[in-house]
Order: C-alpha cells, then sequence, then structure tokens
C-alpha cells in the first residue's frame, strides 16, 4: 500500500511540473504573438497607407484629365458655333 501512495505522490508531481511548464510556454506564446500581431498590423497601415496615397494620386490625375478635356471641349464647341455663324452668314 506504501508503494502505491508513493507512487501517487511521484504521479502527482510530475502532473503538476508539467502543468506548471504548459503554463509557462503559454505565457511565452502569448507574448511572442502580441508581437507578431503588432508588426504585422504595422505593415498593414503601412501598406493601406501607401494604397491611400497611389489612389489619392491617380484621383488628382483623372480630375485634371477631366478638366483638361472639358477645356478642349469648349474650345471645340466654340469653334463650331463660330464655323456655324459663317456658314448661316454666307
Amino acid at each position: 500500500m506504501q508503494g502505491k501512495m508513493v507512487e501517487k505522490k511521484e504521479l502527482l508531481a510530475m502532473l503538476s511540473e508539467i502543468y506548471d511548464q504548459l503554463e509557462e510556454l503559454e505565457n511565452v506564446l502569448e507574448s511572442n504573438m502580441a508581437g507578431l500581431r503588432q508588426n504585422w498590423y504595422y505593415e498593414q497601415s503601412e501598406k493601406i497607407e501607401v494604397c491611400g496615397d497611389r489612389l489619392e494620386a491617380i484621383e488628382e490625375e483623372i480630375t485634371a484629365i477631366s478638366a483638361q478635356k472639358s477645356e478642349a471641349d469648349k474650345i471645340e464647341s466654340t469653334k463650331r458655333s463660330a464655323g456655324m455663324k459663317l456658314e448661316l452668314g454666307f
């Protein structure tokens, strides 16, 4: 009976040690994952910022092209109306 009690105590001690090691491992993994999450968040924020800058540049370019096209359309319209006046007057 004494042998079984000693084995039980040894087994409980080993299980307690395993439990402590698992808790320590969990803490280390949690701290590492927190660091990785922070790095990933920073990288994604930078990528989004770069995309935002590119999108803004494209929007400005489209606005400039639209303005140039509007000016060209106005000039073309003025030329057409002047041509029409000459034809009608002739």
